[in-house]
């Protein structure tokens, strides 16, 4: 299946979408108003504002569901929370001022009932296996046809679980191998917020890049840094920065390696 790699995707997908209702409802005039009319609420936290719009786009071209708001901060996610009662959410794991597992955890804590899917670029196990401890419901990647979001949202709304085919190989392949197992033991010990701050420094962040982009102290991070060190058995920011590279570079690896044996069969 050939695959729509820029965010842009969402919103041509939405277009495609609009044309292809649009005459199907004027055929319906015994339609009933209410269905029509009364939607599921969705809130859409991302960081990425192409990503938003394109979302908003797409859902509000459904027939089912409806973005009642949307943003890229944390802390204003959780207004909109409590000031919108979404029914749905469909969050990243990068947002500013914050961190998108610790707000599904908040989410889930103000609303236990609410259906959070995550639509992320982090392609490793341990953030998707995160992810779902945290209280999620399902696990698109960025990269995966925009459809999928709405197939995702349907099988949330319908109080099932579930995770795009891409995501779904990833964890049986890593399942497979040990790795998911070995991920999760190494670094079992860090929070979420630690393994964020860990997964930054593995992509060359240091800690005034790291403070710009989680909107926190340089002195947090700091901190942060040495949570980790203690916890891993390191003694440097060297020995820290080193094991972050190479675990970052081994996932980034295994997630290649699969791209290619996926494709090769066809399957991707």
């Amino acid at each position: 299946m050939a695959r729509n790699r820029h965010p842009s995707h969402y919103l041509e997908s939405a277009e495609k979408s609009a044309r292809l209702e649009g005459p199907s409802l004027a055929k319906s005039p015994i339609q009933s108003p209410i269905k029509s009319v009364i939607k599921t609420k969705v809130l859409v936290v991302h960081h990425a504002s192409l990503v938003r719009s394109g979302l908003a786009a797409l859902i509000d071209a459904s027939d089912r569901f409806a973005v009642c708001a949307q943003t890229d901060d944390a802390p204003r996610a959780r207004e909109m929370f409590v000031e919108h009662e979404p029914h749905l959410v469909v969050l990243g794991l990068t947002l500013q001022r914050g961190d998108g597992i610790e707000l599904i955890k908040d989410f889930r804590r103000l609303n236990s009932a609410v259906g959070i899917l995550v639509l992320s670029a982090r392609e490793d196990a341990l953030s998707i296996q995160r992810s779902f401890r945290a209280g999620a419901r399902g696990y698109v990647e960025i990269e995966d046809d925009a459809p999928e979001v709405l197939q995702a949202l349907d099988q949330i709304a319908a109080g099932n679980l579930y995770t795009s085919s891409s995501v779904s190989r990833r964890l049986l392949e890593n399942l497979a191998n040990g790795e998911m197992e070995s991920a999760c033991s190494e670094l079992n010990p860090l929070s979420d917020r630690e393994l964020q701050v860990f997964s930054l420094i593995g992509r060359g962040f240091g800690a005034s890049r790291l403070a710009t982009e989680l909107h926190l102290s340089v002195k947090t991070i700091e901190t942060y840094q040495a949570h980790i060190k203690e916890k891993l058995g390191l003694h440097s920011a060297a020995e820290l920065s080193d094991k972050a590279a190479r675990w970052m570079l081994h996932s980034m690896r295994r997630n290649l390696q699969l791209k290619k044996l996926l494709k090769s069969a066809g399957r991707f």
